[in-house]
């Protein structure tokens, strides 16, 4: 990923944050043919499991990917997080600039393991459930499934993990501007108050100002 100076980010707390808030990710693996396989995927994050973490998801039996993921090939996880459009109008000068976007990702390489046996891939199910039913008036339970339907499902799907060896973060928020102008832009991103928006001004003010180091 090109990144320049400015707009890297190393710190692996950061960049876990972000995949956890936008857990939705991308999945690449390469195929024989030298092309890449893609699903968009659902992923549950587990902190703690190695030095960079751990991804676990799942795909449709069918899905040719869980295949090329786990025999061994180095796979790529991608997660963005918030983006939006920067007008020139925004900064101190609009006359003598352009507009941008600014965005924050993360990559995530590894390698997968799997298939996961039938408790792996039931507790990975369950607790994809609990971290997006969090905070619902009547949170559901995968309990709640008729247990012929429960088992028949988990035959249709695949359990997988992927050991996070790498994580590549670029967070573009204004840090090439002026400290006048990173404080325009996350003032009218506030107005503009889009929840992306809203989300890349939080995640600007939380930044050192410029010329500091991390």
């Amino acid at each position: 990923m090109y990144s320049p100076r400015a707009f890297v980010e190393t710190d692996i707390d950061r960049q876990l944050d972000l995949i956890e808030a936008f857990s939705f990710g991308c999945l690449m693996a390469q195929d024989g043919q030298g092309g890449l396989e893609i699903a968009h995927l659902p992923f549950v994050l587990d902190r703690g499991v190695g030095p960079h973490g751990r991804l676990r998801a799942h795909v449709a039996r069918q899905n040719p990917i869980w295949r090329l993921a786990t025999d061994g090939r180095p796979v790529v996880a991608v997660f963005s997080g918030p983006h939006g459009y920067v007008s020139a109008r925004w900064y101190e000068e609009p006359t003598r600039q352009v507009p941008t976007w600014n965005y924050a990702v993360v990559h995530a390489h590894g390698r997968a393991s799997g298939p996961m046996d039938r408790g792996e891939l039931t507790a990975l199910l369950d607790d994809l459930a609990a971290i997006h039913e969090r905070g619902a008036p009547e949170p559901w339970s995968t309990r709640e499934l008729d247990r012929e339907l429960h088992d028949g499902l988990l035959q249709g799907i695949v359990g997988f993990t992927v050991a996070i060896e790498r994580l590549e973060g670029k967070f573009k928020l204004s840090q090439n501007r002026s400290p006048a102008d990173q404080a325009r832009v996350a003032r009218a991103l506030g107005v503009r108050a889009r929840p992306d928006d809203l989300e890349m001004a939080r995640l600007m003010r939380s930044m050192k100002p410029s010329g500091e180091q991390r």
